[in-house]
């Protein structure tokens, strides 16, 4: 599984406020952030089957009906007041068990005018124009024949991909000009075009990425479970599979891949 970080998401700027934990975990009295604000956590609650939301039932239901009382995606109800308003009405809010929350030290402090956990909103806008701006530049100076991605040139000897249609990186240079080196270096620029690539027309599917199982035997061959893998014809190593099996040696003669049958004879 890869991790997502997009710089652009809010995050508390105080340094122990990047202590994270879920709605099962929290401690009665903490500070947790809500609408980038401070609250005193008063109490969690746990909520009565029969008085569960229909989306939850739904997705209680799809998970195979696990026990209702260990599930952690089962509603629980969040009870929070500001901190610097103890007279102030408290919220209930309904989450799964699993919900993240930003909790701060006892010691935290809020901007001035906005009375927000920093960065205010005002500020954190202006980080995100910021560093639009800034990629925008970045952008515009990718010349025809270049790396999308390390924006390096591309050498004849090097391998390449160049993603068919707009161009949606530079859409002035021109229909088929998106072009990628096929090297692990630039693996995770185009990976990240092909995503967005994909979600700019309906129904466009991936170039990249194979809905099936990828099983590799221990003689080096693999095969698909799919009828037709987007892998052939390309860079198979660069080709993500919804699934993955690797076939591995049995310490028993005429167990595990048929591969090793001839081995066993």
């Amino acid at each position: 599984m890869h991790l997502r970080y997009d710089p652009d998401d809010w995050r508390p700027t105080q340094g122990h406020s990047r202590l994270r934990a879920n709605t099962g975990r929290l401690n009665p009295n903490s500070i947790l952030v809500w609408e980038r604000q401070p609250y005193r956590l008063i109490e969690v609650l746990e909520r009565d089957q029969t008085d569960w939301p229909q989306n939850y039932q739904d997705a209680w239901i799809k998970h195979g009906m696990p026990d209702p009382a260990a599930w952690s995606y089962r509603p629980r109800v969040v009870v929070i007041q500001l901190d610097d308003q103890p007279q102030s009405k408290p919220l209930h809010l309904l989450c799964p068990d699993s919900t993240y929350w930003y909790v701060l030290p006892e010691h935290y402090w809020v901007c001035r005018r906005c009375q927000e956990v920093p960065p205010c909103r005002h500020v954190h806008t202006e980080a995100v124009v910021e560093r639009a701006s800034e990629r925008m530049e970045e952008e515009m100076a990718i010349l025809p024949g270049v790396c999308h991605g390390c924006r390096e040139p591309i050498s004849r000897r090097q391998k390449s991909f160049t993603f068919p249609g707009a161009n949606l990186i530079r859409p002035d240079l021109g229909d088929g000009s998106a072009i990628f080196h096929t090297r692990r270096g630039c693996y995770g620029f185009l990976d990240s075009y092909d995503k967005r690539w994909a979600v700019a027309e309906p129904g466009r599917a991936r170039l990249f990425y194979c809905p099936h199982t990828l099983t590799e035997h221990n003689d080096g061959s693999s095969e698909c479970s799919g009828p037709a893998c987007v892998a052939d014809g390309r860079e198979e190593d660069l080709v993500q599979h919804a699934g993955w099996v690797r076939h591995h040696p049995q310490l028993k003669a005429g167990q595990g891949c048929w591969c090793l049958a001839a081995a066993a004879a």
